[in-house]
């Protein structure tokens, strides 16, 4: 093994370590633990179906999503603002990211998502359960799936929630699109927009001090992600790239999604 390969795995130790120690404060929360229970207790949606993932990359701009009504299609964050959003009638949209805990992201965006799509199933982390923002949702009802992460891999952000989601449901093959993996050079040298919307204005301005910690992120999200496909295979999960170019080549491609005219 080498130098670099060592230092891999040591942070890989590391974050293994600490977020075993920070799952404890939910793994013995007996509220936590009833709701995960009653959402283990519901049968599994996806047998002998497939699942769309659409992700927010510049990329998802050049293709066709249309062709994908009336499949059991995922969005993410602000993947509601794409303009084929209400037409396709999503069954879920996740959201991962303490953005929301912390008030950069308006918890309103899940009534927006609603009125868009009324049917439609919201991913939230199951250790959010007992947050105050939340509380209203419960109260009126919106169809909410708690979830857990299963996946063995920490650094994987929102694309990791959709990934585990697909794998508990047993979805026959899971497609993801929209995930081009180079948001964080775009970001760097503004050489284009790192989503298809444009550009999250809470990530501007950043310094260098910030970038390497992006880096450093960024690097571990490659590294998780190559880990997965690993796991896939092992387990024979079906995980297929249907994006439009990007940086991925751990997982096998389809052209599903046909091209728009530029």
């Amino acid at each position: 093994m080498g130098f670099w390969d060592l230092m891999i795995k040591k942070d890989d130790w590391i974050i293994s370590i600490i977020e075993s120690i920070r799952s404890l404060k939910y793994e013995l929360n007996p509220t936590l633990i009833k709701i995960n229970r009653k959402i283990k207790s519901i049968p599994p949606m996806g047998k002998g179906r497939d699942l769309y993932i659409l992700l927010n990359a510049p990329s998802l701009k050049t293709q066709d999503i249309s062709v994908l009504k009336g499949k059991d299609i995922m969005f993410v964050n602000r993947g509601f603002m794409h303009p084929m959003f209400k037409e396709l009638q999503p069954k879920f949209h996740v959201f991962v990211d303490s953005k929301m805990l912390k008030g950069i992201w308006p918890v309103s965006w899940i009534d927006e998502i609603v009125n868009l799509s009324p049917d439609i199933t919201i991913i939230l982390p199951l250790a959010w359960y007992n947050h105050p923002l939340f509380r209203p949702y419960i109260k009126k009802g919106t169809k909410i799936y708690w979830s857990k992460n299963i996946l063995p891999f920490n650094n994987l952000g929102v694309s990791g929630e959709c990934f585990s989601f697909g794998i508990k449901q047993q979805y026959e093959n899971i497609y993801f699109a929209g995930f081009d993996a180079t948001g964080i050079g775009h970001e760097m040298i503004k050489s284009a927009d790192s989503h298809f919307y444009g550009n999250d204005k809470e990530l501007e301005g950043k310094s260098t001090k910030q970038f390497a910690v992006d880096l450093l992120m960024h690097s571990r999200h490659l590294h998780d992600l190559n880990r997965l496909a690993d796991y896939c295979k092992k387990h024979n999960i079906k995980m297929t790239n249907i994006t439009n170019g990007g940086l991925l080549d751990m997982f096998p491609r389809e052209n599903i999604l046909p091209l728009l005219d530029s």
